[in-house]
């Protein structure tokens, strides 16, 4: 799951509303990577774009996403794998604020519909890579937002 999290150029290819994503830096380390990326995020006709940092650690299986400049106030998000017997638990937590009130409004409206579909985009891409993970995931899916 952590190959699948860290794989930040492939969100794209499975999560639906990502238009562009692009790394413009990285740097490699011996325990994962750090790097600055562009994202285009669309839903019809509305589409912007924000810079964020990423910090991947495998030895501590964690992904981490903040905030450089775009349309947003703040906005963080944190992975966090923990293997287990079976498989993995994957902890995520997203905290965001759009500059607009009326972008604000409606994100808040919508944060549980809009982090349950991403997590199911991370869910089906993780059964087509890796087999019975959706299986697994179904019998407890954990958000926090």
């Amino acid at each position: 799951m952590f190959d699948l999290i860290s794989d930040v150029r492939r969100y794209p290819d499975f999560v639906r509303w990502l238009r562009r994503l692009r790394v413009v830096s990285e740097q490699t380390r011996e325990d994962g990577w750090t790097g600055r990326a562009e994202t285009t995020v669309g839903f019809g006709g509305f589409s912007e774009t924000f810079t964020t940092d990423i910090e991947t650690k495998r030895s501590s299986m964690t992904v981490d996403v903040a905030l450089v400049r775009g349309p947003l106030r703040r906005l963080t998000n944190r992975w966090r794998i923990t293997p287990t017997p079976t498989g993995s638990t994957v902890d995520f937590h997203i905290d965001f604020e759009f500059r607009n009130f009326l972008l604000q409004a409606l994100a808040e409206s919508n944060r549980d519909f809009a982090v349950q579909r991403l997590i199911e985009c991370f869910l089906e891409e993780a059964e087509r890579r890796f087999g019975s993970a959706k299986r697994l995931a179904d019998q407890r899916p954990d958000a926090s937002v």
